[in-house]
């Protein structure tokens, strides 16, 4: 069964504007998948209709389905779409923390489908709730930054504290809408080492849209291409090289490519094995993993919390 499967996709906005264009392509459990394109190509448009976050065209043809399940059908938004969006983790370029609150509480957020509204709303976590955050922070390396205040993390962490919030909704799809796009070459590429180790180790199935087709070749076995919101590349990363990239875009290939690395090696065989990940681990697993620290100090830090 497939993770994502999309049919008949197609977005047409106010004043006639199609962002997308009739695009179907399946997504199997476990996959780490690239979403290349110019800018203006559908590839954020795409990421938002899986996510149930945008509705597609009325069309009878048109079904987005997630494990198994519709999410949308028809153009409509299915009864199911809330209860789907659970399992779905979006982490979008401009990280969407709260500044002022602590990483930790940040990352509690993504419990708040979860959980009573009443607590939700007073900021109430169990002790139990906690822990998990800490030990989702841990999975992405930053453990340390707990009770820091999110305004004061880097860029890259705090791409990876929105990625440590997906993690505690429990989320079996991760969805990344350009997640490095604003940031410095070696915080690029631990994003990326996050995602890829998630996708390798705990199975999940991971899409991730990017603007240079370098990182696709070293950490995506799989690219799908857009252009003008129609797909016009669905294969081998490899495959993907600099003239065929000049072949599908012309002159707008220059702004996918790195300068100096217009052919860069592909990714190396263990980040690969992402796509041969169990299709049936749980996404939960993210969460029991063993971790660096110890658990004695994750209780000790959820604690003070």
């Amino acid at each position: 069964m497939a993770a994502i499967s999309i049919q008949g996709l197609s977005k047409t906005f106010p004043g006639g504007y199609r962002a997308l264009d009739d695009v179907s392509f399946d997504v199997g459990s476990g996959e780490m998948i690239a979403l290349i394109g110019a800018s203006g190509s559908g590839k954020s448009t795409l990421i938002r209709h899986i996510a149930g976050l945008v509705q597609a065209d009325r069309s009878e043809l048109c079904c987005i389905s997630v494990g198994g399940e519709p999410i949308q059908q028809d153009g409509r938004l299915t009864p199911r779409a809330k209860a789907l969006r659970r399992h779905i983790g979006v982490i979008f370029q401009q990280f969407n923390l709260v500044s002022r609150l602590s990483v930790m509480t940040n990352v509690l957020v993504g419990m708040l489908g979860s959980i009573p509204a009443w607590r939700g709303t007073l900021g109430l976590f169990t002790r139990q709730e906690k822990l998990l955050a800490m030990q989702a922070l841990a999975r992405v390396g930053i453990a340390e930054k707990a009770r820091a205040r999110a305004g004061t993390l880097s860029g890259g962490q705090q791409q990876r504290a929105a990625i440590a919030r997906a993690l505690i909704q429990g989320a079996r799809v991760l969805l990344a809408d350009e997640p490095i796009a604003s940031l410095d070459p070696s915080s690029a590429r631990r994003v990326m080492e996050t995602l890829a180790s998630l996708n390798r180790e705990d199975g999940l199935t991971v899409i991730v849209s990017l603007h240079q087709v370098e990182y696709a070749r070293m950490y995506c076995p799989r690219t799908i291409a857009l252009k003008a919101g129609e797909v016009v590349f669905d294969g081998a990363s490899t495959d993907l090289t600099a003239a065929r990239l000049r072949e599908i875009y012309g002159d707008a290939s220059e702004e996918l490519i790195l300068p100096g690395l217009a052919d860069a090696a592909p990714a190396p065989a263990g980040a690969r094995a992402g796509a041969a990940a169990p299709a049936g681990q749980a996404a939960a697993a993210a969460l029991a993993v063993p971790m660096r620290p110890a658990r004695h100090s994750l209780e000790v830090a959820a604690s003070r919390t």
